[in-house]
């Protein structure tokens, strides 16, 4: 039963990331006239509408990202607190919480691409809000790659280097160097 709820835990508050965070790079890259921009939009004006006020735009695009990093915060501490014989202190809790959004925002951004290349075979020339929504959020990354890459036989390489660059990002990131002396009996579900 505990793992039942902790499961759910994590998905809800992975859901909430995740649309706050599609609503950070929709904001930037996609259409505003885009159906799933708009639903992203709907689904975040709740949460976001109390914070919102006279701030700029840029302004709150970083609050919404503060917003995120607060929630994990928050995640990892009552997750830490139920499952761990020794919990983490405050400073690795805020840097368990900075990169495990780290590397949530890169898996958004590799399964973007992976989505991109699947479409980009399959529906080619067919245009849907979603296909659309995948390509705006996705051709900001592999436009500056393309632009060095020749296209040798009309391949396209840039989303494989892409994806090698996201993985070798994560590789880098120390997320596990945060949890010294820290004694969980299922760490790696939490993070």
């Amino acid at each position: 039963m505990n793992n039942l709820l902790q499961f759910l835990f994590t998905t809800l508050i992975d859901f909430v990331i995740l649309i706050l965070m599609l609503r950070v790079f929709s904001a930037y890259w996609v259409s505003v006239n885009n159906q799933i921009h708009r639903s992203v939009i709907l689904m975040t004006d709740s949460i976001l509408r109390p914070l919102r006020g006279s701030i700029n735009n840029k302004t709150f695009i970083y609050l919404i990202v503060a917003l995120c990093l607060l929630i994990k915060f928050f995640a990892l501490w009552v997750m830490t607190q139920f499952s761990c014989i020794v919990a983490p202190n405050l400073l690795q809790l805020i840097g368990l919480s900075v990169g495990s959004l780290i590397h949530f925002v890169l898996n958004i951004l590799f399964f973007a691409i992976i989505a991109h290349a699947i479409f980009s075979w399959i529906l080619s020339n067919q245009h849907n809000s979603f296909s659309d929504f995948i390509r705006q959020l996705v051709v900001p990354i592999l436009y500056p790659i393309q632009k060095r890459l020749p296209y040798p036989a009309g391949m396209d390489f840039s989303p494989f280097i892409a994806i090698v660059v996201i993985q070798s990002i994560k590789l880098i990131i120390p997320l596990y160097e945060f949890t010294n002396n820290v004694v969980c009996i299922n760490l790696n579900q939490i993070l």
